[in-house]
């Protein structure tokens, strides 16, 4: 089969998956987009909305007066998702260009991992199946509604493509010598697309290359596992870093991440997504607080199935007793280690060794958390997402290893399919709610046609990827790109401790935020001039009081504030809506 037609069907087995287990997505695919309730999803239409909005008249699409107006702030360091920007240019339309992002994404990662796989798999059955993993795991599967940034993992695969062309590694040495310099040059655009998509995926791709490096530089292929000093040696190590690691906890150095880390049970919980396997004791241990520090968090998932862990567990104990060859993997020099790449990543997952909410061991991998700039990477269980591409890649090479000489052909197949099938059914995801601009309040659409720069909401707050003041909606940017009120709050994934500061700095948002997070309290009103000269600053088009909030204090310092000043109340649906005085 020519390439051109083999990477076309390709494109359209994974593509087809993902109008499959989106559904009904593919009927409203311009006009609505996956959503959890209450979740970061329709950030990231704010996102591709924002930036097509600044390119379109000639501003930085990197800094923001939306949020935080009117001082606004930088968008650097948020989970802005650019390489979704610029297909909002192409197509005017940010729900069209999330949903074409997460089709594209879906279809190339599968594709990717199918060409890897091929490299040292020979049944395509079973590569299908390597990009089918990669491509829908549970992980990927459950953040298609709310973590979008995390679905745009469609260079990994054609990265190590690239990196095994590129590079040759010599054993004893790091470096390794270029065989070929297009590859390194491919090797550079993936890892910018990369900077463009995701941070987290961008250190994928750099933690594969060093721990890959790190195979050839340590001499880890001469390493003999059934020499007892080697058992000896690895548990001196873990009982140095374990202390290393304590003392490291103890002294107060500041990390961010260790408590993010999965707990080994996690790797046998299917997600709350998953519509056949999520029984009722997955449910109780996954929303148990002494089990997880994060009860019923997304960021609890690990789980890649029972199937291949279980064949890769089954196949590992056949290769240590000399039950079946080594795989075509093992023996080709760049293949060989993929295996123990994998291995890190699964560490990497858990830097310190958790059972049922019990910490038992801290691994060496967990001193990354100490280091400053990789210290932000503060959700090791995200590494499950580089297991994806390459347990089965392992697994599969060593399964062909297994039945050579033991199976026919016709077997051969019908173990790949059955394989397949069972798969499927633990990663089924269950129906995925929509959101559409029909879905925003009636009172935001209302406040669209008001004159004025702002909006001031209640709740209000300020939320970044480690602090929250006050409380701020992630649907409140979904909401702004219907009504196009600039929000004097925010939520990006980092906020400076100024500007969480400054609600406290402004007489009335400080006001409005005590009257809201301590109701009991009584603090004094921002006096007539402060509420005159807030008014001009913010030009604020309306108030927005919350359902939950309704009849609440802050509710009623709103009132307070502004039905003096001729403002007008008036509910619309379950929210409160105070507009100003017609001039």
């Amino acid at each position: 089969m020519r390439p051109w037609l083999r990477t076309t069907l390709l494109l359209l087995f994974y593509g087809l998956w993902f109008f499959i287990f989106s559904w009904p997505l593919g009927a409203h695919f311009a006009a609505a987009m996956l959503a959890e309730p209450g979740s970061d999803a329709g950030l990231f239409a704010w996102n591709v909305w924002h930036f097509d909005q600044a390119v379109a008249t000639g501003h930085n699409p990197f800094f923001t007066t939306w949020m935080f107006f009117p001082q606004g702030t930088s968008l650097v360091l948020h989970t802005y998702t650019p390489i979704l920007g610029l297909l909002g240019l192409a197509t005017g339309n940010p729900i069209l260009a999330v949903n074409l992002g997460l089709l594209l994404s879906a279809a190339l990662s599968g594709t990717g991992a199918y060409l890897l796989a091929r490299r040292w798999v020979h049944s395509p059955v079973l590569a299908l199946l390597a990009g089918f993993v990669f491509a829908y795991s549970p992980y990927k599967l459950q953040r298609l509604s709310q973590h979008v940034n995390l679905e745009l993992t469609a260079t990994v695969p054609f990265y190590v493509l690239a990196f095994l062309r590129a590079f040759e590694f010599t054993e004893g040495r790091w470096l390794p010598r270029v065989r070929s310099w297009g590859a390194v040059a491919a090797c550079a655009g993936l890892g910018i697309l990369t900077l463009l998509s995701d941070y987290y995926v961008l250190f994928g791709l750099l933690y594969f290359s060093a721990a890959y490096a790190a195979w050839f530089g340590l001499r880890l292929g001469r390493i003999r596992w059934r020499n007892w000093r080697t058992w000896a040696w690895l548990v001196g190590i873990l009982v140095v870093s374990h202390i290393v690691i304590r003392l490291l906890r103890m002294s107060g150095l500041p990390e961010k991440s260790i408590w993010w880390g999965g707990d080994l049970v996690a790797f046998l919980l299917p997600p709350a997504s998953s519509l056949w396997v999520y029984w009722d004791w997955a449910a109780r241990l996954l929303h148990n607080p002494k089990v997880f520090n994060s009860p019923g968090s997304i960021e609890n998932t690990v789980f890649i199935g029972y199937a291949l862990p279980l064949l890769a567990l089954a196949l590992g104990i056949l290769r240590w007793w000399h039950r079946r060859p080594a795989s075509a993997r093992f023996a080709d020099a760049g293949g060989r280690p993929l295996a123990w790449v994998l291995v890190v990543f699964l560490l990497f997952t858990i830097p310190s060794v958790r059972v049922l909410g019990h910490e038992r061991l801290n691994l060496p991998t967990a001193v990354l958390h100490f280091v400053p700039l990789l210290s932000n990477l503060r959700c090791p269980t995200r590494w499950i997402m580089m297991a994806g591409l390459l347990l089965p890649i392992v697994s599969f090479s060593a399964l062909e290893a297994a039945w050579a000489g033991r199976l026919k052909p016709a077997g051969q197949l019908a173990f790949s399919l059955l394989l397949f099938a069972v798969v499927l059914v633990e990663f089924w995801p269950r129906p995925f709610p929509l959101l559409s601009p029909g879905d925003v309040p009636r009172a935001y659409q209302q406040v669209a046609q008001l004159p004025g720069s702002s909006l001031i909401t209640i709740p209000l707050g300020i939320v970044d990827g480690s602090r929250q003041v006050g409380e701020f909606k992630a649907a409140q940017l979904f909401y702004q790109t219907q009504h196009h009120k600039k929000l004097p709050t925010g939520y990006i994934s980092r906020v400076s401790p100024e500007q969480f500061a400054s609600l406290d700095a402004e007489p009335v948002l400080h006001a409005l935020l005590l009257a809201q997070t301590r109701p009991d309290s009584i603090g004094a009103g921002p006096t007539p001039g402060q509420m005159q000269d807030f008014l001009r600053r913010y030009q604020p088009a309306a108030f927005v009081v919350e359902p939950r909030f309704r009849d609440q204090p802050a509710h009623q310092r709103l009132r307070q504030l502004l039905l003096p000043l001729g403002y007008r109340e008036q509910p619309v649906d379950s929210l409160v809506l105070f507009s100003p005085p017609k001039p």
